[in-house]
C-alpha cells in the first residue's frame, strides 16, 4: 500500500541498498533539499521500506525519480501516478514507461547512464592555474548568463553555489568553463557532479575535464561516493569521465511528462 514518509533513517537504510542508484536520494536527505521532497514508499512485512518514488519540488518544474528494486515497484508507481504533478521531469527505468504513459504524454530525453567513481586516476589532480577560481553566490548572475549560452538545457540553481563545490576557469575576465555538484552531503558521504559546461567558443581545450578532475580529487579525498548522470549518446563525455576513474553502474530513461487533457 502507498504511504508517504519523512522518516530519514528508514529512507537512508533503503537507499544504502544501492548507493550509486540512489545517490540523489541520499543527498536529498540533507536539510538543504529535504523540505522540497515528497517520499512515496511501500513497506514489506518488516517495518523497512521496499521501494520509493521521490518527487522533488525545489524547481520550477518538479522532478520525479522513479527507481525500483523489487517486484512491488510497479504497483507503487501505478498507485502514485494519479497524484503526480500536472507536468514533471522524470528519471525512470524503462519498464516503468507504460505506467507513466497511461496518464501522461512524454517528451523523451533518451537513455542515460549513471556512473560512479571507483578510484581517481592520475587525471584527477589539482588544476594549478591562476585562472581557476572558486565560485559562490556572488557569481550567481554571471553563471546564469554563462549557462544560458554554454548549457541551456542544463539544471542549475544559484542556491547550489552554497555547497562550496563550484569551480570556474576565468580568462580575460570571462568564465569559460565551470564544474560543480547537484548534490553534496557531508552527512551521507555522497556527491553528485553536475552543471559541467564549457563556453562553445573554447571547447576542445580540456578546461572542463581538468576542472572536474580538480573537484573529483577534492570530493574523493573527503571520502565521499562520487557519482554523475550523463546522456548515453554523449560519447565524448562518457570517455572523459572514464578517464577520470568513473564506471557505468546503471542505465535509465529521462523525459518530460504532461498529463493528458
Amino acid at each position: 500500500m502507498l504511504v508517504f514518509t519523512d522518516n530519514k533513517k528508514r529512507l537512508r537504510d533503503h537507499f544504502l541498498k544501492d548507493p550509486a542508484l540512489f545517490a540523489y536520494h541520499l543527498g536529498d536527505l540533507d536539510d538543504f533539499h529535504f523540505p522540497h521532497c515528497q517520499w512515496a514508499v511501500c513497506y514489506g512485512e518488516r517495518p523497512c521500506i521496499e521501494d520509493c518514488v521521490l518527487t522533488y519540488y525545489g524547481l520550477a518544474t518538479p522532478t520525479v525519480l522513479a527507481f525500483g528494486l523489487t517486484e512491488r515497484f510497479a504497483a507503487l508507481l501505478a498507485e502514485l501516478v494519479g497524484l503526480l504533478p500536472e507536468k514533471f521531469h522524470c528519471h525512470y527505468q524503462s519498464e516503468s514507461r507504460d505506467i507513466l504513459l497511461g496518464e501522461y504524454r512524454e517528451t523523451p530525453f533518451g537513455r542515460h547512464i549513471k556512473m560512479r567513481l571507483t578510484e581517481p586516476t592520475g587525471d584527477c589532480r589539482p588544476f594549478d592555474d591562476p585562472g581557476v577560481v572558486a565560485l559562490d553566490r556572488t557569481n550567481a548572475d554571471e553563471l546564469v548568463a554563462f549557462y544560458r549560452i554554454a548549457y541551456p538545457d542544463g539544471f542549475f540553481m544559484p542556491r547550489m553555489l552554497e555547497t562550496g563545490q563550484y569551480f570556474g576557469y576565468r580568462e580575460a575576465g570571462r568564465i569559460l568553463a565551470v564544474t560543480g555538484v547537484h548534490v553534496d552531503s557531508d552527512e551521507h558521504r555522497v556527491a553528485v557532479l553536475g552543471s559541467i559546461a564549457t563556453d562553445p567558443e573554447h571547447r576542445g581545450r580540456g578546461l572542463a575535464t581538468r576542472l572536474t578532475g580538480h573537484l573529483v580529487r577534492q570530493l574523493a579525498d573527503e571520502g565521499k561516493l562520487v557519482c554523475l548522470n550523463v546522456s548515453a549518446d554523449n560519447t565524448p563525455a562518457v570517455r572523459c569521465y572514464e578517464k577520470l576513474g568513473f564506471v557505468a553502474s546503471h542505465e535509465y530513461e529521462e523525459g518530460m511528462f504532461s498529463r493528458r487533457g
